[in-house]
């Protein structure tokens, strides 16, 4: 008798997933409709409508499955270079021949359709991650295999920031998680959170008018203070005079990104977040309005189709990158909470099959996915509440456009083929 314990003959797509990223893609086609709606009419439906065009980017998503369904899953690990190549090449090729839209020159215009290859470098940067790290082993030894790895997501990150598309830069630092997970040394995770302290010290200097020199004096004395205390152990002496040099030099990088690289607006947006200044009618408008229709949801919401905010087109570009407005306001506290709670059984879920992967691909990818998008739900609903910059990016499988939608189905069902390969 063959033994067949555990082994699925007929395996097919998590079932579970695809439940929560129907719901997903459900409950973003419905506020797309009602923050987008004519406000005189209690229902009216277009195809040529916003609505109307996401039911037709949900049609091709829908394709993107069915095409992944019938793949063989060798091909997905036989081309993971190869689609991170070409999303390399896309996202240099946008700088050059694509359009400024909100300021970043991140899109390809094709008549009345826009491109945004930043979302697919997301996928490709995922399966080339999980490629290298599943052909050279989860490890990481020496600094090369570490640099390669970090290179991997750094090099296409720095090209759109290029771009000047800051939020889908961002996203990127997500992979640092997953690199943890694979065993990246947590000395590099403290190193990253630092830098990200002096640069945010530098932000608060800088707009409070602080000469620099401050900041090298303060560095200065926490270093001999911290030499001090182990001025015995010359390694550790040597390394924190490194790392106090890294650090100045590194302060004064911000110091020169801030002042001469950032545009004005993206200088508002970051002083505003740090409660550095404050501005209702010019670059805080977005964050003030949002606020208020998050707020005037209350417990139950004031209804479908009934929310004042969102009728009255008072928060700018609710359908995409603020329609978390739209869910708050109009489904309330209770209806956050479940949307919260079908977010978090997705990532559970991915989680969970990330961990039962017999291959380091299978794994990567998975957590690729998981990070991905947990980051851009913190990120975009950070970014409504106020606690992070307003950057601009979109709320997965809920946000209006085909290009994210895409992108997160593609990333999201490639894994899924990968995991029903593994059982």
């Amino acid at each position: 008798m063959n033994n067949t314990r555990g082994i699925n003959e007929n395996p097919k797509l998590d079932s579970i997933s695809i439940f929560f990223y129907a719901l997903l893609v459900l409950i973003g086609l419905v506020n797309i409709y009602s923050a987008t709606s004519d406000v005189n009419q209690t229902f009216s439906f277009s195809i040529t409508s916003v609505s109307g065009r996401q039911v037709l980017w949900i049609g091709g998503s829908l394709l993107i499955i069915l095409t992944i369904a019938f793949l063989n899953v060798a091909v997905i690990d036989y081309f993971a270079y190869g689609f991170y190549a070409i999303t390399i090449l896309l996202n240099i090729a946008v700088i050059f021949l694509g359009k400024e839209v909100s300021g970043a020159k991140s899109w390809f215009g094709f008549g009345g359709v826009g491109i945004q290859p930043s979302e697919f470098a997301k996928v490709g940067a995922a399966l080339a991650l999980a490629k290298f790290l599943g052909t050279y082993g989860i490890r990481f030894k020496g600094r090369k295999n570490i640099l390669k790895a970090l290179g991997i997501f750094l090099l296409p990150m720095a090209i759109i920031l290029v771009q000047n598309d800051t939020g889908s830069a961002l996203v990127f630092l997500a992979f640092f998680l997953v690199l943890y997970r694979e065993g990246l040394p947590g000395y590099i995770l403290l190193s990253a959170l630092w830098l990200g302290i002096l640069g945010i010290t530098g932000i608060i200097f800088i707009a409070k008018e602080i000469s620099h020199w401050w900041e090298t004096g303060i560095l200065s004395a926490l270093a001999l203070f911290v030499i001090y205390l182990g001025r015995k152990n010359r390694q550790f002496v040597s390394a924190v005079a490194l790392i106090t040099l890294i650090s100045v030099v590194f302060s004064y990088g911000v110091r020169f990104a801030y002042t001469g690289v950032l545009k004005g607006y993206q200088r508002d947006r970051i002083e505003l977040i740090l409660a550095l200044k404050e501005d209702n009618k010019g670059a805080g408008y977005n964050l003030a309005q949002s606020q208020i229709a998050i707020g005037a949801g209350k417990i139950t919401g004031r209804g479908f189709l009934d929310g004042t905010q969102t009728k009255m087109g008072f928060v700018p570009e609710q359908h995409t990158d603020f329609i978390f407005c739209t869910i708050a306001e109009e489904w309330g506290f209770l209806g956050v909470l479940v949307f919260f709670l079908i977010y978090f059984g997705l990532l559970f879920r991915l989680v969970t099959l990330a961990e039962r992967q017999t291959t380091v691909f299978g794994r990567v990818l998975g957590y690729s996915v998981t990070c991905i998008i947990f980051m851009h739900v913190a990120v975009n609903i950070g970014m409504t509440i106020g606690l992070v910059p307003v950057i601009g990016i979109p709320l997965p499988f809920i946000s209006f456009g085909g290009s994210s939608l895409w992108a997160f189905t593609l990333l999201l069902f490639t894994f899924l083929k990968v995991d029903e390969k593994r059982r």
